[in-house]
């Protein structure tokens, strides 16, 4: 394991914005995330692990503790009784998994070919576009943590829209080490047409400038995209982030933005959207390093009005519940960019170092139909 200090959290990020990690290490296989899980633990430190770093806003002032990227990424399609299985070490590319495979004529990823971030990233975020998601395709996850091995089934995840057990730290300070994902026998001309088929709809549709991807999640029955937009807010600036011009639940880094001029158009359209339609838009992209409390605080919820001020729908009115689940037709990326740690909780089932995941049974993958953006 080589410990690095002081490192450029920017050139990990998609968004290539954000200060240094006190401590560093680049783990080129599952044993060297654990070796590093173990050396912050027996100092106390708080420790993060990240994948591709596509759905992280790291703080300009950097991050305390240690910061684990899984740079490990062997990959290899398995036959189970006919039933194609392609496993995954944590920091194998996923975009380019989904397409190399749909060129060999398997399917079932097609949806994730144009998903930023890794395959452990994609397990612990519920990544997902174009009507897929990680958690209808996923088998068996395998985690490593200070002192054991130990294998998830999807049903043991939690998964619910664009988050897991992993994202919500029920579990200890563990690194993903490998995933198994179902795939479909299918063909090159079908798999591969399907693939190009929604990388030229993304091509329409969404900016090719330094993002995070999708900011917001989806409001129930309704887009992000659409409500940050009808509020007049495409095009807007701090400093030298902005809102996308094509989609308006991106906010892209042309060059020069600093995670700051980020966060301050991600709390720009929550306010603005909220005062418009009582709609509170819930952030995808996660906070990292040293943000105040009141930062973080203020991305989750509008500000309670004092006794006897107007609210944005009305005297004494709340807000609506608006918490976010997919909506048939979007098809923005939401991507697998961190691999993660959290809080304890027994697993369900555990191995040796040594022994795989057996497969477990799961539910089809989602339809991978094409479908509007919002």
């Amino acid at each position: 394991m080589k410990l690095e200090r002081g490192v450029s959290l920017a050139p990990h990020t998609s968004l290539r914005v954000g200060g240094a990690a006190d401590h560093f290490v680049l783990a080129t296989s599952a044993e060297e995330a654990a070796e590093a899980l173990r050396w912050a633990r027996e100092r106390d430190l708080p420790v993060h692990v990240i994948g591709g770093g596509s759905n992280l806003l790291v703080a300009d002032a950097g991050v305390t503790g240690l910061i684990v990227k899984a740079a490990y990424a062997r990959t290899q399609v398995e036959d189970r009784h006919g039933q194609p299985v392609l496993i995954a070490e944590a920091g194998a590319n996923l975009a380019n998994q989904a397409r190399r495979l749909a060129k060999q004529g398997f399917g079932g990823l097609e949806w994730a070919a144009n998903v930023p971030g890794t395959v452990g990233g994609a397990a612990v975020n519920n990544a997902g576009a174009f009507g897929g998601d990680t958690a209808s395709c996923l088998l068996s996850v395998r985690l490593v943590a200070v002192d054991r091995t130990f294998c998830l089934n999807s049903s043991d995840l939690g998964y619910a829209y664009r988050t897991s057990a992993l994202k919500r730290r029920e579990l200890g300070d563990v690194a993903v080490d490998r995933v198994e994902l179902r795939l479909q026998v299918s063909t090159p001309e079908r798999a591969d047409g399907l693939v190009k088929e929604f990388n030229a709809q993304r091509m329409r549709t969404q900016p090719r400038i330094l993002s995070a991807g999708s900011v917001f999640a989806n409001p129930e029955g309704t887009f992000s995209g659409k409500l940050i937009e009808e509020a007049g807010l495409k095009g807007s600036r701090a400093g030298a982030a902005r809102i996308s011009e094509q989609h308006a639940n991106f906010i892209v880094n042309p060059g020069g933005a600093t995670a700051r001029d980020v966060y301050a158009l991600m709390r720009r359209a929550q306010d603005v959207v909220f005062e418009r339609t009582g709609t509170w838009l819930r952030a995808e992209i996660e906070l990292l390093g040293r943000w105040s409390l009141e930062e973080r605080v203020a991305l989750e919820g509008p500000r309670r009005p004092e006794p006897g001020e107007r609210t944005p729908l009305g005297e004494g009115s709340s807000p609506p519940s608006n918490a976010p689940r997919p909506a048939r037709c979007e098809s923005t990326p939401s991507r697998g960019g961190s691999s993660l740690p959290g809080a304890r909780r027994p697993a369900r089932s555990e191995s040796t170092p040594s022994e795989g995941c057996s497969p477990p049974q799961s539910a089809p993958c989602a339809d991978h139909q094409v479908a509007a953006h919002g």
